[in-house]
């Protein structure tokens, strides 16, 4: 979804609830892993420690998506897979918000907020 929000908290606005429910909660473990930078970037929620992004969300027109740095991916593809969510390499494509297992994205967000702090 191209989004003209110009904050977050826009942007969480022009959600359905499901949705807005789901990134929320992703929300808040960005928050919680990276704190220091969230912004709209792409036209999409970002998030980074000092100048090195961490990852993101968005709503595109047939799923929702989660951005997250590839080496913080890799380790967990095969339960992705497993879980039959479709992963290239930075997206997590899932359809309903009830698709991503909110630990395995808590698992993803801490991993690549750790790498960003090196």
């Amino acid at each position: 979804m191209v989004s003209a929000a110009k904050t977050v908290d826009e942007f969480l606005t022009t959600l359905d609830a499901g949705d807005r429910v789901v990134f929320e909660k992703i929300r808040a473990l960005f928050l919680r892993y990276a704190p220091g930078t969230e912004s709209m970037q792409y036209r999409m929620p970002g998030y980074g420690t000092g100048d090195i992004m961490v990852g993101g969300f968005n709503r595109q027109k047939h799923y929702l998506a989660l951005y997250i740095n590839p080496a913080a991916v890799d380790p967990h593809r095969a339960a992705l897979k497993k879980l039959g969510l479709d992963c290239g390499k930075c997206c997590i494509r899932f359809r309903q918000p009830a698709d991503l297992p909110l630990a395995l994205a808590e698992k993803l967000i801490k991993g690549a907020a750790k790498l960003a702090k090196g």
